[in-house]
């Protein structure tokens, strides 16, 4: 038995975001709506659903995925449809669906079972996401943050389904303690607020490692030094500044990274962490590296096999820590970061899409054309990005306003 909402209207059909397994290819599709297949399941008409730098690997033809696969896993909506045994959350509710599927265990200890619109993963099932107008949620109790209603903080609360809370993990993972000074590697979303958390939490000094120069700025605008290493090694300049290395890196690219003649070189920046931390310092990487890459340049990479100065990290005692996000550990106090101003980790958007330009949206993502985007779903006119603080409007965006839809 399932419960929808009185007013919901007659859906039968939607709109969704789908990659069928050929790299650098998304398409927009007319797909049904989800229905509930357990009594634990909640179906939400999602609002809101981020472009994650994670997509990306998908995209690229690089994370391995059962297609077709409805992509998506930053998302906030409203509670459309519950199973007959859901019943913390009622229809209406104003939610996020976090990236990771967790399984209602025994004994209060819930097992990861999958994530949202990524792939799949050792271990883990493969969920159709929610860059969607609807999107399946199992276990709905465990899977659902509830949101006060309306519309505030509705880019704040896309970036707490994943990279809020990944960005702060990089930090616990590198040893990170007030008064540390830290590199970031990335200025992409997730490193961009990994510098950002960085300085919340109290650090004396962050330098933000990129090439993109909008992405530079932004971590500039934000008291971050860039470091553009299509100038000149990183490390090297870093050390200029820090001669006996920083205390901290956080490695918020993975196994992508690319050299400064922009070659995929996937461990180049773990070497390059080795390498600028510190004796006794440590290292964070939230980058995704994983055991199964097709695009892998040889036989070792492709299974995940990474050549690394491991000699050097160990003379200098260095300690390094890897994984998913611990969500449940930082969604709370995150949330209320947001809630009482201190947080506002939106800064980052700079785009806003209707769902039917996902796909170009994809390949501008790819080549750095912008550094966040949303799709918005709501059908709502008005941006909920703040304009003044973005400098550029894709040509796309610009017919958007004209046309009315984010006017």
């Amino acid at each position: 038995m399932e419960h929808s909402h009185p007013h919901s209207g007659n859906y039968e059909t939607m709109k969704a975001v789908e990659f069928d397994g050929k790299p650098f290819s998304m398409k927009v599709k007319t797909l049904p709506i989800p229905k509930i297949t357990q009594p634990t399941d909640a179906v939400i008409r999602v609002t809101s659903a981020g472009i994650c730098g994670t997509d990306l690997h998908t995209f690229h033809g690089r994370f391995p995925v059962k297609p077709p696969l409805t992509m998506g896993h930053e998302i906030v909506g409203v509670v459309h449809t519950i199973g007959s045994k859901v019943h913390d959350i009622k229809i209406g509710d104003r939610v996020i669906v976090s990236v990771i599927v967790f399984e209602d265990g025994l004994e209060g200890v819930d097992p990861v079972t999958g994530t949202f619109g990524v792939g799949t993963l050792p271990g883990l099932q493969q969920f159709n996401g929610g860059q969607a107008s609807f999107v399946r949620v199992p276990f709905a109790s465990e899977n659902l943050l509830l949101l006060p209603a309306g519309k505030q903080h509705e880019l704040d609360y896309v970036l707490l389904a994943d990279i809020f809370p990944t960005a702060h993990w990089a930090l616990d993972c590198s040893g990170f303690v007030f008064g540390d000074v830290v590199v970031v590697f990335g200025a992409g979303p997730v490193g961009l607020l990994c510098a950002y958390s960085a300085f919340l939490r109290g650090a004396s000094k962050v330098y933000s490692v990129d090439r993109v120069p909008q992405r530079l700025a932004k971590a500039k605008s934000i008291g971050a030094i860039p470091i553009d290493f299509s100038k000149g090694d990183p490390v090297a300049q870093i050390m200029k500044h820090e001669p006996e290395g920083v205390d901290r890196a956080c490695d918020c690219i993975g196994y992508e990274c690319v050299n400064a003649k922009g070659v995929n070189e996937g461990n180049l920046v773990l070497t390059q962490a080795i390498n600028v931390v510190r004796t006794g310092g440590g290292i964070g990487v939230i980058g995704v590296y994983i055991p199964e890459d097709a695009g892998g340049a040889t036989p070792a990479l492709k299974k995940g096999i990474f050549e690394i100065p491991f000699g050097e990290s160990w003379i200098k005692g260095q300690s390094i820590k890897s994984g998913i996000v611990q969500l449940r550990q930082f969604q709370p106090a995150l949330k209320r970061l947001i809630e009482s101003g201190r947080a506002k980790p939106s800064f980052i958007f700079d785009r806003e899409l209707r769902i039917e330009d996902a796909p170009e949206a994809y390949k501008e993502f790819s080549d750095h054309d912008f550094i966040k985007s949303v799709i918005r779903l709501d059908g709502e006119k008005g941006s909920l990005i703040d304009n003044d603080k973005v400098e550029e409007k894709s040509s796309a965006q610009k017919n958007i306003q004209k046309n009315g839809a984010l006017a």
